[in-house]
């Protein structure tokens, strides 16, 4: 697999001019975007939301539909399992470091963690395929 070094994100808007029938404004913008050395596949598509961000809000586009509410208590307050046993059983996770299946969840909380990772605290939770995950913030 080849390493993404840098990036370009082009949006456009096009809108009717007020009061003509055929007349329309258009404006375009152009970014570029440059990754550290080191980046997650995570890091790589929370950059890309970010450029197109910028983007629409340079463009005056508006803001995408507000993220649901969610309870955090349940995130922060979740059983999570730890490293999988020889027996088949889990060892017991936590925020520090833990996953859950993602059925264990309500569907509002699995729809704001598919807009991207969620901190909360010193812990980012994040929907990885199948599973949410958990894990303490370094720093």
């Amino acid at each position: 697999m080849s390493k993404i070094e840098k990036f370009t994100v082009l949006k456009g808007v096009t809108r009717k001019i007020a009061g003509s029938e055929n007349d329309y404004n258009r404006k375009s913008l152009q970014l570029e975007v440059r990754l550290p050395e080191q980046y997650t596949e995570q890091g790589f598509h929370e950059a890309v939301a970010r450029a197109e961000l910028l983007i629409d809000g340079w463009l005056g586009v508006e803001k995408p539909p507000a993220t649901p509410e969610f309870n955090s208590e349940e995130l922060m307050q979740h059983q999570w399992k730890g490293r999988k046993l020889a027996e088949g059983k889990y060892t017991e996770g936590t925020t520090s470091w833990g996953w859950d299946f993602k059925d264990r969840f309500s569907e509002n909380t699995l729809k704001v963690l598919m807009k991207g990772p969620v901190t909360i605290d010193e812990c980012v939770f994040m929907l990885d395929r199948g599973l949410v995950t958990a894990k303490k913030v370094k720093g």
